[in-house]
């Protein structure tokens, strides 16, 4: 009799008894609540799915009684379980996992022979990126050999990783020249934030990243180890984001001598305290002004220091204006990257904020062409508090901007920021003799979230000034005539495609203005990171003197943190005096610079103590939990000259004493009428007949019938009506979103 094959029924029968007691271990298992046997695997570095450099550190977790030694580990099907080492209670497993392939890869981990496996999908990219900031910025140019790095190792200017000592000497920081030899006679010691008393011993890691140059600097003492010891790292990490705006087409330059790192008194303060302090090129706003790749590059270079340094406790950004720009951006758009932020002379976001550019220009340049405009009528018009003469032939606020910021709007660059920062002048756009030239705009740097416009391929612009009654609320108060308004409003034009001043009003491209706001170079469009993330803001008061870091600013950054996420108490707010204005207090200069250096180095101690509490708490990270940690210092406030600090909530303009000392302006939007959070890139319009009648310009404002038409005239095409939604306006896409 023939017989089909498989198994003979005794081992049939030894199979089922054994699936039985399988099954009935099983459900004694869970009868006793005991977990089963699993495994999970994390990466611990940077995200799965954004991986760089073929490296990523990865931990793979065990439960119900698993042994970490019955664990093997492959990567693309490789065995890789030698790189892991178990944690002390056995409950993990902890490796760097090389190798890795570009694009796709698999981490697979299992028990040995038979038991529970996982698996991990991760995607690896190129050193030089991009990784989600979208298409590298060309033309490019490359900067190792002006920071001291040597010549470029390719196209993406890529450099040999360098590590150099310096220590601080009693003069200042010097080079190290033996590491591991006699030490100086003038070094000096410095006290950890343990209370440890070391060498003041500096190591810098120098290299590139993301086609940026970084500096990674710690304590260190290199007669310890032959490579990094971590003993005086105090676990916790600064990234310095550096000032301006500028749209250049290089990589920037990283000082030679010491890196950028012994800048100033900030850095001192972190590096003796025991931090990990970081600075990089594509981080300094003036240089890169395209929010996404900053936080691309902070990424791909926390990934980097992980897998090199350690997994920090926390880290912070820390940097004032354009640096402030990135950080509230980073963290509103990526958060997670950043656990804390120290804005300093803040402003909410770059296009936003270049609504306050593109108008001071136009108003400054109307000025200069309207002979015996007194402050008074500049001030009225412009919003920003007047300039009383504090320092002697100091510009008015609008008149700062137009001359240190108004050439982000020019496609050549204009006199602020010439060529777009190119060395070689051929690849600089000109209209008639290079139409296809690299472009110094704003937006131009920013192609890959506004798209190019397919009738010039340039890319889409955001900037508009349609409907803006510039002076409004000076007229309704008064403060200016119904002809003076009207003069200023028919000469103060726009900008042309090329950023050229002309008669008509700037024109923004719809789907520009949609994609700023849905894509994140707005703030304050929620939900978004902001709001479970510390916020420490500081700003010196000089306003009266022309500075461009107005106070308003911290006041439109609060708004949008309650419009985004329904409340605001991860923010504080200080203000000090500007050592530039002591004559106005009756005061040294040097007591104010003392005072200034005092309040901004406790900045970094304020947050220290906030995210130490937040992190030594396990629950999962909620607004709730940041303000539950929130020091006592953590709260609104300024110091008046002689030191003294006042606690109060920071408002535009109610009575108290920190409005006394330092009034805050308006912007020239918001003196036309605009909302406080001065987001709205173009207005909605309505009739000027709607506006004569609808309450628009206020009881005691009468014009005459030929102001009337006068006035239908210069807004032919109809006046802003702010009750209606700003045109384009829509809610975030997202965060982590890819470009």
């Amino acid at each position: 009799m023939n017989r089909t094959a498989g198994p003979s029924r005794d081992r049939k029968v030894i199979l089922a008894r054994a699936l039985g007691i399988a099954l009935l271990t099983v459900l004694a298992a869970c009868g006793d609540g005991a977990p089963p046997r699993a495994l999970h695997i994390d990466t611990l570095s940077t995200r799965a799915d954004m991986v760089t450099n073929g490296d990523v550190l990865v931990q793979v977790s065990l439960s119900g009684g698993l042994k970490a030694s019955a664990v093997r580990i492959t990567r693309n099907n490789v065995d890789v379980t030698a790189r892991f080492k178990p944690s002390a209670d056995g409950q993990s497993l902890r490796g760097l996992v090389d190798g890795l392939v570009e694009g796709p890869n698999t981490l697979v981990a299992a028990e040995t022979p038979y038991g529970p496996s996982t698996s991990l999908p991760i995607t690896n990219h190129p050193r030089t990126g991009p990784v989600f900031s979208g298409p590298k910025l060309t033309p490019f140019e490359c900067r190792t050999v002006q920071s001291g790095l040597g010549a470029p190792l390719d196209a993406n200017c890529s450099a040999t990783t360098q590590t150099n000592y310096f220590y601080m000497s009693t003069a200042g920081p010097k080079p190290l020249a033996d590491a591991t030899g006699p030490r100086p006679s003038d070094l000096v010691t410095t006290t950890l934030l343990d209370g440890r008393t070391v060498p003041y011993i500096v190591r810098v890691e120098s290299g590139t990243i993301n086609r940026s140059i970084y500096r990674i600097a710690v304590i260190d003492d290199p007669k310890t180890a032959d490579t990094w010891n971590n003993a005086n790292w105090n676990g916790r990490v600064v990234f310095r984001f550096g000032e301006s705006t500028g749209a250049q087409y290089n990589q920037g330059v990283s000082a030679a001598t010491f890196g950028d790192v012994f800048s100033d008194y900030r850095s001192d303060k972190a590096l003796k305290e025991g931090y990990a302090y970081i600075v990089s090129t594509l981080n300094v706003h003036k240089i890169n002004p395209n929010d996404p790749l900053s936080a691309e590059t902070v990424m791909m270079i926390k990934e980097h220091f992980i897998e090199n340094y350690g997994i920090p406790r926390w880290m912070v950004g820390w940097g004032g204006s354009g640096g402030a720009i990135q950080q509230l951006l980073i963290a509103q758009n990526y958060p997670g990257l950043l656990d804390g932020i120290l804005p300093e002379a803040a402003f909410p976001d770059a296009f936003g904020t270049a609504q306050a550019v593109s108008d001071c220009r136009l108003l400054n340049r109307y000025f200069m062409r309207t002979p015996g405009s007194s402050n008074a009528l500049r001030q009225a018009f412009q919003g920003f508090t007047a300039n009383n003469g504090a320092i002697p032939g100091a510009n008015d606020t609008c008149a700062a901007w137009d001359v240190g910021n108004g050439d982000a709007i020019v496609a050549n660059g204009g006199a602020g920021n010439p060529g777009c920062g190119l060395i070689d002048t051929t690849k600089i756009y000109n209209a008639t003799t290079n139409p296809t030239g690299a472009r110094c705009t704003l937006q131009d740097v920013n192609i890959n979230t506004f798209g190019a416009d397919p009738a010039n391929g340039f890319a889409r612009r955001p900037l508009d000034n349609v409907g803006i009654q510039y002076g409004l609320a000076a007229l309704r108060a008064g403060k200016v005539t119904a002809d003076q308004f009207l003069d200023l409003n028919a000469g103060v034009g726009g900008y042309d495609v090329d950023g050229n001043l002309i008669a008509a009003g700037a024109v923004g491209t719809t789907d520009a203005l949609q994609r700023a706001y849905e894509l994140g170079r707005i703030g304050g469009i929620g939900p978004n990171g902001l709001g479970s993330v510390p916020i420490l803001t500081a700003r010196a008061f000089g306003e009266v003197a022309g500075d461009i870091h107005t106070l308003y600013n911290d006041i439109q950054i609060r708004e949008k943190l309650k419009a985004a996420n329904g409340r605001a108490d991860n923010h504080a707010v200080w203000v000090l005096p500007n050592p530039a204005l002591a004559p106005l207090y009756g005061v040294s200069k040097a007591s104010l610079d003392a005072l200034a250096a005092q309040v901004i180095l406790s900045e970094l101690d304020v947050m220290q103590a906030w995210l130490d509490g937040i992190t030594a708490d396990p629950a999962p990270l909620t607004t709730d939990k940041v303000v539950k940690y929130k020091p006592a210092q953590a709260t609104d406030g300024c110091w008046k000259p002689d030191g003294t600090r006042i606690d109060e909530t920071a408002t535009l303009n109610d009575p108290g004493v920190c409005n006394t000392f330092y009034p805050k302006g308006i912007s020239p939007r918001m003196a036309a009428g605009g909302p406080i959070m001065d987001d709205v890139l173009k207005c909605q319009l309505k009739p000027v007949s709607m506006a004569l009648t609808d309450d628009t310009y206020g009881s005691t404002v009468t014009f005459s019938d030929t102001q009337k038409t006068r006035l239908a005239s210069v807004f032919a095409n109809g006046v802003c009506d702010y009750s209606k939604p700003a045109v384009g306006r829509t809610a975030l896409k997202g965060t982590w979103l890819r470009f």
